[in-house]
């Protein structure tokens, strides 16, 4: 401070007052304390102007923002140092934190890069930072590149947890953190992570249900995948609503281009999910049941679900419902249903039936649609729960509500 005070050709008290950015500073004042500092080769940092505010020194400020240290500073300097940085916004560094202490405070959440631009993975990302906020932690969104199994800070020592979604690579993954000491929790189910996700199994149960009581004469049942616990989950639903009614309607499921049947089949038998087997089998023996299809985009998917739905209501003579989309993707399609001006009558001809229930706007959709609704908030509370040492695996699934509208 003497330095710049000298080489600016001001007091010390000036120079403190401009660095602790007091109001009644002139601003040609300010301008040569910064010049002054520039050409010193001095950076004035936000933790330095919150140290000449508050009547202290920097190593103080550091004190104070130390758990291990905080008792060592008095409590009326304590409070002078929150007011300044309160008043200047600011906050510790949490990497600098992590590397000084070994105690990291630092979330990391790994996304895949592809996640960015969907509206629900946003919600959910944006529920996570709120909530590893509030719990005094630091998120650091960190999407994982296609090309890469996961970013660097998620293996840094300078992060106290990773948060993941299902992924085909969520085995090599989790063991990439195993072995950086680092831990994890996933978006989805695993059997040594601990995992949460939407109890989709009784919500489908349910759907599927209402669609039977319509009576359709097709249910398309979406995409199943043998990597995500959600798809399985899905499946397992249908297949118990079928197993407990008389109305049997053709069912119509497509897979990925590369599943193996009787690996999947096994896959299920070893996550419980015996019903979704056995209805996976039964399907397999039937013609025109099961077809394989490429993961697409959105836009893809909705060329693709045109098609397969004018191929069958070719004539009108066949309700179908459509099942196991998001909401963003069966809005999507009536949109492009109305555009088409198919004449097909929604909640009739044709059923549809999302999950999420993301935006408050689909309740004012014309028909309003049928959806499978989860609290978000309590999915991230739910989520970062699970971390803790001590937690090693186990699964929370999250309460569904499903919402009965009229597009089923």
């Amino acid at each position: 401070m003497e330095r710049i005070a000298k080489h600016a050709g001001l007091s010390s008290e000036q120079v403190r007052a401009a660095l602790a950015m007091r109001g009644d500073v002139y601003p040609e004042v300010q301008d040569r304390v910064t010049a002054s500092a520039s050409e010193l080769r001095y950076t004035i940092t936000v933790r330095d102007r919150v140290a000449m505010a508050a009547g202290t020194s920097v190593a103080t400020v550091n004190r104070a923002y130390r758990p291990d240290a905080r008792h060592l500073v008095r409590p009326e300097v304590l409070q002078a140092i929150e007011r300044e940085a309160a008043r200047m916004g600011y906050t510790p560094d949490p990497v600098a934190q992590a590397r000084r202490t070994q105690q990291s405070t630092i979330v990391a959440i790994c996304p895949e890069m592809t996640h960015l631009s969907s509206p629900y993975h946003t919600a959910l990302i944006r529920a996570l930072t709120e909530v590893v906020t509030e719990r005094g932690l630091y998120p650091v969104i960190t999407p994982i590149p296609q090309d890469r199994l996961l970013p660097d800070i998620a293996q840094s020592s300078i992060t106290s947890l990773v948060v993941l979604w299902e992924d085909p690579r969520t085995e090599q993954q989790a063991a990439a953190l195993r072995a950086a000491g680092r831990q994890a929790v996933l978006i989805g189910h695993h059997g040594r992570l601990p995992s949460v996700a939407p109890d989709w199994t009784d919500a489908y149960e349910r759907l599927t249900h209402r669609a039977l009581e319509q009576a359709y004469d097709v249910l398309h049942l979406g995409y199943f995948s043998e990597h995500r616990w959600a798809a399985s989950a899905r499946l397992e639903g249908v297949a118990r609503a079928l197993a407990s009614s008389r109305h049997q309607p053709r069912l119509r499921l497509w897979l990925h281009p590369e599943l193996d049947l009787p690996c999947a089949v096994e896959t299920l038998h070893a996550q419980g999910m015996f019903a979704a087997a056995g209805l996976l089998e039964a399907l397999a023996q039937t013609p025109g049941a099961l077809e394989r299809r490429p993961r697409l985009g959105l836009d893809g998917i909705i060329q693709e679900l045109m098609s397969e739905l004018r191929s069958l209501q070719k004539g009108g003579r066949q309700r179908v419902a459509l099942l196991g989309y998001s909401d963003m993707t069966v809005r999507q399609l009536m949109w492009h249903l109305t555009a088409d001006d198919s004449g097909v009558r929604l909640g009739d001809q044709l059923g549809l039936a999302g999950h999420d229930n993301l935006e408050p706007i689909m309740r004012y959709l014309n028909p309003v649609l049928t959806t499978v609704a989860y609290d978000f908030g309590d999915f991230a509370r739910q989520l970062i729960d699970q971390m803790g040492p001590e937690k090693e695996g186990g699964f929370t699934g999250l309460p569904t509500e499903l919402i009965l509208r009229e597009s089923l």
